[in-house]
């Protein structure tokens, strides 16, 4: 029998050239090329609810049939031309002397796309073979592209934490949102429920309601990143699995025994790792459901007595109390970083480091704490619109603070997640009226309108992680929106 262990090949066996299988159809020089021939019948183009059976095909592909041949001498030489379908065997043990061997039509039209490198075979072990695809064989995203009408944009791509998978459907893709919910279901691997987050808020915390599509209506779920594991009520706490590899890099970035300000903090994907590298976190979330899951994934985790501190504070309370009573403690013993991980509103809270201390109360010198902070820029110059959001929250132009800016990743058109290191120095922290300060651009400016870079919906989801006073929500309500929110 033709077995899997036969992809495991032996180099030092040789061949055995079969005999020529009773089908006699081969292929032409002049075969063309069928773009869509590996594709869903488009007959399937409109569907609100799946039906399986439409999406039958029976499409003639391209083989070798050989008998009496010892696979592994074969297989060396036609791997990267296997046809690779879900659910698809493109080796296929017929009886105990012979096996077929499909191949894609896309990379083999004719014999010469294989002669150079099957040396020990023949053209006429290349024969055409009847086979029937079905919607098993299909990929997610050519189901969905083949159901859903060529005129209106496609789904919006999908995130899996733990057993959910999150989607983020617009409006004209409502009507097929039952059958994008059980295509998804079935075929991504260890889905247990499918959710679509439908812009409704309903209660202080600005939580979205969650739309079962698919599945069970089960939002407690598990991550794995970074060494540690994650639980946590999806419905009530936000988790974007696409940022792993950011969260990863400033884990990376923070050496063991420094001293780190989490002012975000959510259910920990930064506090977690770097307190179980032994640094000295200070973990700050105000709202209470990610407050608990922070203080639980501690546990999880094993994370050693007195190395996290966990608050669940208003960011700006955080920043005027804690950050403000601990931070001298650790200047010029410590290397401090404070991370603000929530790129729609992070930015408003930098002007709480303003004047933070009186000229008495810090040293004339010390290395300065490194924020790490995020935002939006919305425009054609991410860099810039990222800086002078920058200027005019902290209140001038501190060009010369700035470590790096790093574009995070695309959110959609025109509109990027960026990440802004700066020092904040004694200019910045004690209170002085005496410093030139450069302007920072006005209100009115072209750019600075540009960086308006938090909208609504982004605020309402980030809310539910970070924490914002009632006076600077109030003051933020004005600002206009119509995308998901993004927080990490």
């Amino acid at each position: 029998m033709f077995t899997v262990g036969f992809y495991k090949f032996a180099p030092k066996l040789l061949p055995k050239i079969g005999r020529i299988c009773n089908t006699r159809i081969h292929l032409t020089p002049n075969m063309t090329h069928n773009p869509n021939l590996l594709k869903p019948p488009e007959h399937v183009s409109g569907l609100t609810t799946l039906n399986k059976s439409l999406f039958e095909k029976t499409v003639t592909l391209p083989c070798l049939v050989i008998k009496d041949v010892k696979i592994s001498s074969v297989l060396p030489h036609v791997k990267k031309f296997l046809l690779k379908l879900d659910n698809f065997k493109p080796v296929r043990n017929i009886s105990e002397n012979e096996a077929h061997i499909y191949l894609n039509p896309d990379l083999v039209t004719r014999w010469s796309d294989l002669s150079a490198d099957t040396p020990l075979l023949t053209e006429s072990n290349l024969q055409m073979q009847t086979c029937t695809l079905t919607y098993d064989n299909f990929s997610l995203e050519s189901v969905l592209r083949a159901v859903l009408p060529p005129q209106i944009e496609g789904t919006s791509s999908f995130t899996k934490v733990g057993h959910i998978v999150h989607v983020n459907l617009r409006e004209h893709l409502l009507p097929y949102k039952d059958l994008i919910g059980q295509v998804l279901y079935e075929k991504v691997a260890n889905c247990r429920t499918v959710v679509n987050k439908v812009a409704i808020i309903d209660n202080t915390y600005r939580n979205f309601n969650m739309e079962v599509l698919q599945g069970d209506d089960d939002m407690l779920t598990s991550v794995k990143e970074n060494k540690c594991v994650f639980e946590f009520d999806f419905s009530k706490v936000y988790w974007n699995s696409r940022l792993c590899t950011e969260h990863e890099r400033i884990v990376t970035m923070v050496a063991s025994g420094d001293v780190v300000f989490d002012v975000f903090a959510g259910v920990g994907p930064f506090s977690v790792p770097l307190a179980k590298k032994k640094c000295r976190v200070f973990a700050n979330d105000l709202n209470p459901e990610s407050f608990k899951w922070l203080n639980h994934n501690l546990k999880k985790n094993k994370v050693a007595s007195g190395c996290c501190d966990s608050y669940n504070k208003d960011g700006k309370d955080f920043i005027m109390n804690e950050v403000r009573n601990l931070l001298p403690g650790f200047l010029n013993t410590k290397k401090v970083y404070i991370l603000m991980n929530l790129p729609a509103l992070a930015v408003d809270f930098l002007g709480c480091f303003v004047g933070l201390f009186d000229d008495s109360e810090l040293a004339q010198e010390f290395d300065a704490p490194v924020v790490v902070v995020y935002c939006f820029a919305k425009g054609e110059n991410c860099e810039q619109i990222a800086k002078n959001l920058l200027f005019e929250k902290v209140g001038w132009d501190i060009s010369d603070k700035i470590i790096d800016l790093f574009r995070v990743r695309t959110v959609s058109s025109l509109k990027e997640m960026m990440r802004i290191r700066f020092k904040l120095d004694r200019e910045i922290l004690v209170k002085s009226g005496n410093q030139k300060r450069k302007q920072a651009p006005e209100s009115g400016d072209l750019t600075a309108k540009k960086c308006r870079h938090g909208e609504k919906q982004e605020e309402d989801q980030q809310r539910v992680q970070s924490g914002r006073s009632q006076e600077s929500e109030t003051q933020n309500q004005s600002e206009s929106g119509q995308n998901g929110a993004e927080k990490d």
